[in-house]
């Protein structure tokens, strides 16, 4: 039997039209549903959604590479015809057509004064040549020049790999807790051009799309300082030219037995190499001085780079000190770990004492205060704040100590130090006079820091905002303090477990300060991790009013991982504080989440009791801006349930204010409920006038997926306007906006609203795909209401295809679901049963 794929050429495709057609085709072919293409294609380690892969088929305009590459597997194709249908879609689309995004550019400066190495060089090359996955292991103790020798190849080779390099310190030796997998990959998804809100949360998705990502690009990707093979599977490329260079201090055997991945372990320089590297850091006229000198020197430093390179900063810190000396000094010191594998500490405690000599009393009190700093990578601003200094000057050193290789600026402007460096500060900073006040300056500047984003991110006022001497951050506007804390979270959470012990006040604070942004950027378990702490936190102090208010923060956080018994349990307990202590407006709060709790049980009459309190009570307060919110949840719970009176005179005093205060979001959700009640009202015109306001404050808003939601309700309303071109761009703007799109909520509802329209213009097969896909995704993530629509739907589509029979079995069961949820729906569906199938498309 010939394979579908025989048959078709993609060659034969001389525009993306035909091209996709072929790829209809060859899906058509396989005899599998675009379910099961999905689930062939994660099976494979491919990144491709259901809901991806129906609206790219409906489109006329070349997928991605990726999308291609993983239909292609799925319907059979080897690596050969992944690569011809790649090469057309290439020449079709002139160049760029794969949109491979952003080419980041992570990599830290080449090594200064690189020599030797030159057989470990080769078979770096020689191994990545046969690997697969392209990835190589650099193992050797600490000193031994891992680092350096990946960086010095990955510099060498940037030609080779034109679409960008990936660098991550993985902490595997670094006396804090490694990385996991799961927040290298957010990090590196979003180096590679992918929305925070596209980033799945599941980790096997995120190494799948990351796989995926990697498969038609060449991207050099660093994992550094790995600590075991679990934290390096799911950052592994995949098939296709990315390359992954990995150092360890042990070896990574499990790697090896199971992704066949090479080890080369490093040994210290020969002699000669040691000779050359002193040549470069010193001057080849100083070691032809005195090269008996220049040899011992290298012997006493066991040939170990590190050594070496502290031992040329000595000699570089006083150029009138003979070799003989320094060479003597060196072999005085306790460098016995270079004969005794394993006790590393103890001899470059010795190395890195006579580099801290040399430095000016400043100086040493930066280097102590890195010991005291308990993140990996830190500000030149928290070290003044360690210091008691100003910025300029605490700025001026690290730049010194970097001059002796003690410090390592980052890319994007921090600073860090090699993992022994670090451990030799701490020993040093064990003896401050007054850790705790250093810590406490410290803590300040972060909070306050972290406070300064909430103007520009959430328009509000933070909890509070800790006076410092130092400057904070200003940021022009969301984008730039959403950079700011994309690039310091880890060292944020870093200090949250850190103050948790002697410093529980500002661990509590800092946890809440910075769980808006983790809420925002979907770091759903990080930020319970830190709330955790919080919460622990404000119950040894005794601080009432801030648990409750962290114990709202943890629910509202597991309510959007839909653990809701975990949610309800914290939330109900923040309300019992808030009224114990007397605090109606946080008790208030903590029953609106529980409302919301209540709204995905799909408890709405309990939801709507909620509610219902909350906006009576902020009313009593005279708070009219969360009372506006609150009348504005009930008019949406009014709005599912069919009190259209009720829900009709909750959006028109809701969107008053939200106009009045200038709230884009929440004025453009409001005008699409009121949209809802127009349509339910079969008046589309003024349906439509209004949701073309609410999409006009939705995009001032920047809610990307907010738009497309009112997109597709737009798109209905054109279509019962007999604007049906109009109504198809609409629909297919929305659906493209969000096939990949991490809330099943949003993915449903666009579905279902796209899948009415396009039975209003007139075409039940492409609803009925659409209605369909919206029942798969049911499946994955129970939803009786948008089941119940997607029910609705497909029995009209099936009534206007002349199937009457199974219209009306779809139609029962969507009316049994409203019924069992209370939702509005009931008598439509009543009347589509009761009037004969040629009759009736009812209202979505």
């Amino acid at each position: 039997m010939r394979h579908p794929l025989d048959r078709l050429d993609p060659a034969s495709a001389g525009s993306a039209p035909q091209l996709v057609a072929l790829l209809r085709e060859l899906r058509a072919a396989s005899g599998l549903s675009i379910r099961e293409v999905s689930r062939r294609a994660r099976d494979r380690g491919d990144w491709l959604p259901t809901s991806t892969l129906a609206a790219v088929l409906n489109r006329d305009t070349v997928p991605r590479a990726e999308v291609v590459a993983a239909l292609v597997r799925a319907c059979g194709g080897d690596e050969a015809a992944v690569e011809t249908w790649l090469a057309q879609c290439a020449r079709i689309s002139a160049a760029d057509a794969a949109d491979t995004g952003p080419v980041p550019r992570q990599l830290p400066s080449a090594p200064h004064a690189f020599t030797g190495r030159e057989r470990e060089l080769h078979l770096i090359d020689e191994h990545l040549q046969t690997a697969s996955p392209r990835a190589v292991v650099l193992a050797g103790p600490a000193g031994i020049g891992k680092t350096a020798l990946a960086l010095h190849w990955a510099h060498r080779a940037l030609d080779t790999y034109p679409d960008g390099q990936l660098y991550v310190d993985l902490r595997g030796f670094s006396g804090t807790d490694p990385l996991t997998p799961a927040p290298v990959l957010h990090r590196f998804l979003t180096a590679l051009g992918t929305g925070p809100d596209d980033i799945p949360a599941d980790g096997d998705e995120r190494a799948a799309m990351f796989r995926s990502l990697l498969g038609h690009r060449r991207v050099l990707v660093i994992l550094d300082n790995a600590r075991s093979p679990e934290q390096l599977r799911d950052l592994l490329p995949g098939t296709g030219g990315s390359t992954a260079l990995i150092t360890a201090r042990a070896d990574l055997l499990g790697l090896t037995a199971t992704h066949g991945v090479p080890h080369l372990r490093l040994a210290p320089l020969t002699r000669e190499e040691s000779m050359d590297l002193l040549d470069a850091m010193i001057g080849r006229g100083r070691v032809a001085t005195d090269p008996e000198a220049a040899r011992g020197l290298a012997a006493a430093c066991g040939d170990l780079p590190l050594a070496l390179r502290l031992a040329a900063c000595q000699t570089l810190a006083d150029p009138d000190r003979p070799l003989g000396e320094l060479r003597d000094r060196i072999a005085q010191a306790p460098l016995d770990h270079l004969d005794l594998p394993g006790d590393e500490a103890a001899g470059l405690r010795a190395c890195l004492d006579l580099t801290r000599a040399q430095l000016t009393p400043a100086d040493r009190d930066v280097l102590d205060a890195i010991g005291l700093h308990p993140a990996t990578e830190f500000e030149a601003a928290g070290i003044a704040a360690l210091t008691s200094t100003a910025l300029a000057p605490a700025e001026a050193a690290l730049r010194r100590l970097a001059g002796v290789h003690l410090t390592t600026a980052t890319p994007d402007g921090r600073w860090n130090v090699h993992d022994l460096v670090r451990a030799y500060a701490r020993e040093h900073a064990a003896a401050h006079p007054d850790p705790d006040t250093a810590l406490t300056r410290l803590y300040d500047w972060y909070l306050a820091a972290t406070a300064s984003t909430w103007e520009p991110l959430f328009a509000r006022e933070p909890e509070l905002i800790p006076d410092t001497d130092l400057p904070v951050p200003g940021f022009t506007g969301p984008e730039d303090a959403l950079a700011w804390l994309d690039t310091r979270h880890g060292a944020l959470t870093e200090l949250i477990r850190h103050a948790a012990g002697r410093h529980p006040w500002h661990a509590g604070r800092l946890a809440s300060a910075l769980w808006r942004y983790q809420y925002l950027r979907g770091l759903r378990a990080e930020a319970l991790d830190g709330l955790t702490t919080a919460l622990d936190a404000d119950r040894t102090l005794g601080d009432r009013a801030h648990e409750a208010a962290v114990l709202q923060q943890i629910g509202n956080t597991q309510r959007a991982l839909g653990d809701l018994d975990r949610a309800e349990r914290h939330l109900t307990a923040a309300r019992a504080i808030a009224a114990e202590l007397g605090d109606r407006r946080a008790e208030l709060f903590a029953i609106a989440s529980l409302g919301w709790c209540h709204s995905q049980r799909w408890r709405l009459a309990e939801a709507r009791q909620c509610a219902t309190e909350v906006a009576a009570g902020f009313r009593e307060l005279g708070d009219a801006d969360n009372e506006a919110n609150a009348v504005d949840d009930l008019a949406h719970l009014d709005l599912l349930i069919g009190d259209n009176e009720s829900a009709e005179a909750g959006f028109e005093r809701s969107i008053k204010t939200f106009a009045d205060r200038g709230w884009k979001q929440n004025l453009g959700a409001a005008l699409a409920g009121l949209a809802r009640l127009r349509l339910r009202d079969r008046d589309p015109d003024a349906a439509a006038d209004l949701l073309a306001r609410a999409l006009e404050a939705t995009a001032e808003s920047g809610d990307e997926f907010g738009q497309a939601f009112i997109r597709s309700r737009l798109a209905y309303a054109r279509a019962r306007q007999g604007r049906y071109t109009e109504a198809v761009e609409l629909a297919q703007q929305a659906l493209d906006a969000t096939a990949a799109a991490p809330s099943v909520e949003l993915r449903l509802e666009v579905l279902n609203n796209t899948g009415f329209t396009y039975g209003v213009v007139g075409d039940p097969t492409t609803a009925e795909t659409l209605h369909r896909e919206a029942l798969e995704l049911v499946e994955e993530s129970p939803d009786p209401y948008e089941e119940a629509r997607a029910r609705h739907g497909l029995g009209n589509a099936l009534a206007a295809g002349g199937d009457r029979a199974a219209a009306r079995v779809q139609w029962s069961r969507a009316l049994r679901l409203h019924d069992s949820i209370g939702t509005y729906g009931r008598a439509e569906l009543v009347d589509l049963l009761a009037v004969p199938a040629e009759e009736g498309a009812g209202n979505a």
